[in-house]
């Protein structure tokens, strides 16, 4: 037999052809790529429908053209390839797997008969580690939903070694197995405990404490949670040597027993640990927990009831909010994986159901606006999240979040309504303080704004993005250095877009125009993209500066192209109207202030307050628009 084409998908792409040349060619196109990476990689192996495959690499095309192109990215991969294309009919399309090897095929193949070592050497890292195609968004969540498949099998694996390696008395291989089943999930307590024991019973209890350590660590930066009290438990035995022989047998969870049943609450944690007693920190527990406090046990009348009885749904439920709150596109695919796997293991996981609808959300509003299917799964979720508990917290907040900024475009006075009945029913849900203080922010309500997100900063300490929105209600004050000194403190990396873009205007509004230049700059290199056109948009406040037409209306242009369909474009927008009247055309300025309010920030105190507005004061236009502004929000101060 002939040698094989060799694709390796996990990790960084490689694509050799039968003589173990590198196919630069067809790595070079992403989509024919992805093409050729989904016929390698779905299930079930074999042929697939063509039908299927147009309505995933090409939705925007009409049947004929879309045709047309699968046609021709199949000639492609044969010229580069060869005969590696099988058929039936006009319908159906696959590989032929004698002459072609893909790794993720052979570690389903190791998985599936139980050569766990043999499987977990083959996955080196994400399936696509890094891959994006643009304008597909079916792929994405195709590929989104198996990265988690094989991830999740790869964790089984190594957890199957670990139990092998134990049942032969192999104990360093079975603590190796663990340690890697940990690299790919971090947060798997089950695995974190079999791996104390585990370097207990190899007398290395430095190690086990150090392990804990480490995991603890993890656990209070993602879920600001302790771990569980077996855990701690366990632990504990291991620092006073009452282990001596063999590790200790862990008591399998009761059926109706949640993980966060045995977490002791942040507010209690934060008690104790300021030296209060323990009836005092009892008293703080039940005020903070009026609605429970984030990962809670639901409550019944008087009695304590789990969100979930599936520990597996509760897990990635718990996995999906970490990649949420990172809001990055990668991120919010891979939690609405998670989300969506946790529903379908308990679809009356009513708390899981908002979270889905929220993900989904956040999808349309920042990365994919025309992705109807995610915008109608959004609200399926929301609704049965309601209809599964009307008085749950997160349900009346993820339908705040559907109405301000997805369906409901900017419904300012609903969406507030809602964060507000979410706070009735849980005072510390962080999420419900951020987003109604981001709304106050928008409506020019900054003082009410900044007491919100201090408010989500109570409950969350490291939550950068509120951290980084009072930095933002203090510069539409005009305070200027003081929201330099608060930004600085959050990390870019929360939302890199959003900071960039505010740190540039900042300094801009200090004097520091070359400062503000090198950041855009750097981060334009590194982001050409740059989604929603906010860089794009401050440099052409630069240029205005600078008194550089030409540049600075390039830049609108390409900002205003950038930005279509971005449903926060209505920052960029007021980018555009502040470089416009910095260049001296009021009419122009004016028509996108009218853009900027209407599309989500009717921000009176940042048009009455901005001195790059200055030369347009006198306007007729400007000084109605700023009227009409003024008015509105008066009407927000007396009534929200």
């Amino acid at each position: 037999m002939a040698a094989a084409i060799a694709f390796q998908t996990f990790g960084p792409v490689s694509l050799t052809d039968a003589e173990g040349r590198e196919v630069h060619a067809l790595l070079a196109q992403p989509r024919r790529l992805a093409l050729l990476a989904y016929l390698a990689v779905a299930a079930p192996r074999g042929l697939h429908r063509r039908d299927a495959i147009l309505t995933l690499f090409w939705p925007e095309l009409d049947q004929q053209h879309a045709r047309t192109a699968l046609r021709q990215a199949l000639r492609v991969i044969r010229g580069s390839l060869g005969a590696v294309i099988t058929s039936r009919g006009d319908d159906e399309i696959g590989l032929d797997f004698e002459r072609f090897q893909c790794d993720a095929d052979a570690f389903d193949r190791a998985i599936g008969s139980g050569r766990w070592d043999e499987a977990l050497e083959l996955y080196r890292g994400e399936l696509l580690e890094g891959f994006f195609i643009s304008g597909a968004p079916e792929f994405e969540r195709w590929l989104d939903a198996e990265r988690a498949r094989l991830r999740a099998a790869a964790v089984a694996g190594a957890r199957a070694l670990v139990e092998r390696a134990t049942a032969v008395g192999d104990v360093a291989a079975a603590a190796q197995w663990a340690e890697r089943g940990l690299r790919l999930a971090p947060l798997d307590e089950a695995l974190m405990q079999r791996l104390i024991s585990i370097l207990d019973r190899l007398g290395d209890r430095a190690g086990a404490v150090q392990a804990y350590e480490d995991f603890a660590r993890r656990l209070a930066q993602e879920l600001e949670v302790r771990p569980s009290a077996e855990t701690q438990a366990l632990l504990a035995a291991v620092r006073e040597r009452e282990m001596v022989a063999a590790p200790i047998e862990l008591p399998a969870p009761g059926p109706s027993r949640s993980s966060s049943e045995r977490r002791v609450p942040r507010p209690v944690v934060i008690a104790l640990a300021a030296g209060l007693p323990a009836a005092a920190a009892l008293m703080l527990l039940i005020g903070f927990n009026v609605g429970g406090w984030r990962g809670r046990v639901e409550r019944r009348g008087n009695a304590p009831v789990p969100p979930t009885a599936s520990l597996e749904a509760y897990n990635l439920y718990l996995q999906g909010k970490i990649r949420v709150r990172h809001e990055s596109r990668e991120d919010d695919s891979v939690g609405i994986t998670l989300f969506e796997r946790a529903v379908a293991l308990d679809p009356k996981f009513a708390t899981a159901q908002a979270e889905l609808a929220r993900a989904y959300a956040v999808r349309v509003s920042q990365f994919a606006p025309d992705d109807t299917s995610a915008l109608e799964r959004a609200q399926v979720a929301a609704e049965k999240a309601l209809r599964l508990d009307p008085d749950l917290a997160e349900a009346h907040q993820a339908q705040a979040t559907l109405l301000w900024g997805t369906i409901g475009g900017f419904a300012h006075e609903r969406a507030i309504r809602e964060d507000q009945r979410a706070l009735a029913l849980n005072p510390n849900l962080d999420r419900a303080h951020q987003q109604l203080g981001n709304i106050y922010l928008h409506i020019g309500l900054l003082d009410e704004a900044i007491g919100e997100l201090q408010k989500t900063l109570a409950i969350t300490p490291r939550e950068d993005n509120a951290l980084r929105r009072v930095a933002e209600a203090r510069g539409y004050q005009g305070q200027y250095e003081e929201a330099l000194r608060i930004l600085k403190q959050t990390s870019p990396e929360s939302n890199s877009p959003l900071w960039h873009f505010q740190m540039a205007m900042l300094l801009l509004h200090l004097g520091r125009t070359d400062s503000a230049f090198t950041l855009m700059q750097g981060y334009l290199r590194a982001h050409p993209e740059d989604r929603g056109g906010v860089l794009t948009s401050v440099r052409a406040v630069w240029f205005a500066i600078a008194s550089d037409r030409r540049r600075a209306e390039k830049d609108i242009e390409t900002a205003v192209a950038k930005g279509k369909g971005y449903v926060h474009f209505h920052h960029a927008g007021y980018h555009i109207a502040l470089a416009y009247a910095l260049l001296h055309q009021p009419d122009s300025a004016v028509q996108w202030l009218r853009r900027v309010a209407d599309g989500g920030m009717p921000c009176y105190p940042c048009f009455a307050g901005e001195p790059f507005l200055n030369d347009i004061r006198t306007d007729p236009g400007f000084v109605a628009f700023v009227r009409e502004q003024k008015a509105q929000w008066e009407r927000f101060r007396a009534t929200l």
